[in-house]
C-alpha cells in the first residue's frame, strides 16, 4: 500500500489566523468608544466563539456571527446598527483576503508529489475553503480533498478506510495540536508538527512525545525529515 502525506490547509499551507487577529484588532477599535476595556471584549468573544462553534462549525462567517453577538452583549447604546455596519465591512475584508501560501510549499510540494500520494485535510466552511484552496493554485497536487465539520480521531479512522490508506504508512502534517497532531496519532497515523507563530490559542492542546511524531521548523525541512525515518519514500510518482 503506497504511502500518503495529509496536508492540513489554514496555517500549514497558507496563513489564515493572521487575518483573523487583523479582524480582531479591527473589531477591538471599533468597540473602542463603547467599551474601553480591549480585555473584556476579547474574552467576551472567545466565549461566544466557543459557544456558536458546535452550532455553526468553523470559518470566517461564523466568526462575523461571533464578533456581531459580541457587539449585542456587550453595547446597550441607541446606534447599534453603526455598529453592525463596521462588523460587516470587518467581515468583507476577512472573507476576501489574499491566499498567502507559507513559505517553502511551492517549491516543496512538487517533490513531495513525486514520491507520496498527496490529500489535503482541512475542517470549516466547505465553499470558503475550496475556494481558497483554488484560489492558491495548489489543488493540482493533491489526489483528494476532504473537508470535514471537526478533524477528531474518528473523522482521521474515516479518511483511512474511505480512502484505502494504511495507518503506518500514513503521516499528517499540520500546524495544529488539537486538529492535526494529537487524533493522527490517536489514530495510529504517524505526524509532522509543523508549528505557526500565531496559531489560534482554540487549537492549543499538549503535545506529548511520541514514537510516531516528528517534528519540522519549516515546509522545505519536510523532504529530508520523511526521508530520514521510517516514512522514507519507497517509489516515485509523476508530478
Amino acid at each position: 500500500m503506497e504511502q500518503c502525506l495529509i496536508f492540513d490547509a489554514d496555517d500549514t499551507l497558507w496563513e489564515n489566523n493572521v487575518y483573523f487577529e487583523r479582524a480582531i484588532d479591527e473589531f477591538l477599535e471599533l468597540m473602542r468608544p463603547a467599551v474601553a476595556e480591549a480585555a473584556l471584549v476579547r474574552e467576551t468573544l472567545r466565549q461566544v466563539e466557543r459557544e456558536m462553534i458546535p452550532i455553526g462549525g468553523y470559518g470566517s462567517r461564523n466568526f462575523i456571527y461571533a464578533l456581531k453577538e459580541t457587539c449585542c452583549r456587550l453595547y446597550r447604546g441607541s446606534d447599534g446598527a453603526r455598529y453592525l455596519e463596521g462588523i460587516e465591512r470587518i467581515g468583507e475584508r476577512l472573507l476576501h483576503h489574499p491566499v498567502e501560501l507559507r513559505p517553502g510549499v511551492r517549491s516543496t510540494l512538487p517533490m513531495l508529489r513525486r514520491h507520496y500520494r498527496l490529500l489535503l485535510f482541512s475542517k470549516g466552511d466547505l465553499s470558503e475553503q475550496a475556494g481558497k484552496l483554488q484560489r492558491s493554485g495548489l489543488r493540482p497536487y493533491f489526489d483528494r480533498v476532504v473537508i470535514v465539520a471537526e478533524k477528531d480521531a474518528s473523522a482521521y479512522r474515516s479518511l483511512l478506510r474511505e480512502h484505502g490508506l494504511a495507518a503506518e504508512q500514513t503521516c499528517m502534517i499540520g500546524n495544529s495540536p488539537r486538529s492535526d497532531v494529537v487524533p493522527a496519532l490517536q489514530a495510529g497515523l504517524w505526524a509532522v508538527y509543523l508549528p505557526h507563530p500565531i496559531t489560534w490559542d482554540h487549537e492549543d492542546h499538549p503535545v506529548e512525545p511520541h514514537p510516531r511524531l516528528l517534528h519540522a521548523g519549516s515546509f522545505e525541512e519536510l523532504p529530508p525529515l520523511l526521508t530520514r525515518q521510517a516514512f522514507a519514500p519507497a517509489a516515485s510518482r509523476q508530478a
